[in-house]
């Protein structure tokens, strides 16, 4: 679940960067959802993951 995490991380900080008009023609709004999209999608994976791993919310998958 290492790629998971990477993933989350870039797409974390590329939004973050966008968000603060540091890379030309791409609006802040833009890096703004980008930097929820990635939080969105590596909560909801994980969610999967641990219903997927035992069957209960639990939390046993980890990412």
């Amino acid at each position: 679940m290492k790629a998971l995490k990477i993933l989350s991380y870039v797409g974390k900080l590329a939004g973050f960067v966008a968000a603060l008009n540091a890379i030309p023609f791409v609006e802040p709004a833009v890096g703004a959802v980008i930097f929820a999209a990635a939080s969105i999608l590596k909560d909801t994976v994980n969610r999967i993951g641990d219903l997927a791993d035992d069957g209960k919310a639990n939390q046993s998958f980890r990412s």
